[in-house]
């Protein structure tokens, strides 16, 4: 290796790391698919650039994408990959399919889109985008980040909504799966 980020796993417990990938490209932001036995991550170096899909099994690669892609995600259906995509001067959105067909651009906004994660029950995407412009942040902290608020929309780029509004960078979205025990447990402790 000449330095260059790889992926590795590591079980859950702290045990067990290696890697899974090992050429001269810078390789990260892997994804696993719903089974395990799959994970899609980023690639740029000298073998290329774009995302890739690796069966865990053998090692054994395949091209997915060939541009400038970054920040995959499988959804948890397994029928899709999100990710961002360099368009011109803006990162916007888009989703493929695994075997690489029905690539869509679900976002077109002035600005950049970044840090995706789908719903548990991959019907929505949470992203962070600067279509607001900046916030204070960057003037506090001299670094401004390529973050700005947290928005959501469906699979298929409709029912944008924005959820956050304020004076600070929001980035890194998640979701957390619903508890369907979560009530009567809250009930139960009042």
């Amino acid at each position: 290796m000449n330095g260059g980020a790889q992926v590795g796993i590591i079980n859950a417990d702290g045990s067990e790391f290696h890697l899974v990938t090992s050429s001269p490209d810078n390789n990260a932001f892997a994804s696993f698919a719903p089974d395990g036995k799959q994970i899609v991550y980023r690639t740029a170096g000298p073998d290329g650039e774009g995302l890739r899909i690796m069966k865990l099994e053998d090692h054994s690669v395949t091209a997915l994408t060939n541009k400038y892609d970054n920040f995959p995600v499988w959804s948890p259906r397994g029928d899709l990959i999100a990710f961002i995509r360099k368009i011109v001067r803006n990162f916007e959105v888009f989703t493929i399919r695994p075997d690489g067909k029905d690539l869509r651009q679900l976002t077109n906004t002035p600005g950049n889109e970044a840090h995706l994660a789908w719903s548990p029950d991959g019907q929505r995407l949470a992203f962070a985008s600067t279509r607001m412009g900046f916030k204070d942040e960057a003037l506090y902290s001299g670094a401004p980040q390529p973050y700005g608020e947290i928005f959501v929309m469906r699979y298929d780029g409709t029912q944008v909504e924005q959820l956050t509004d304020n004076q600070w960078e929001d980035g890194g979205p998640a979701w957390q799966p619903r508890n369907p025990n979560a009530a009567a447990t809250t009930a139960r402790s009042k």
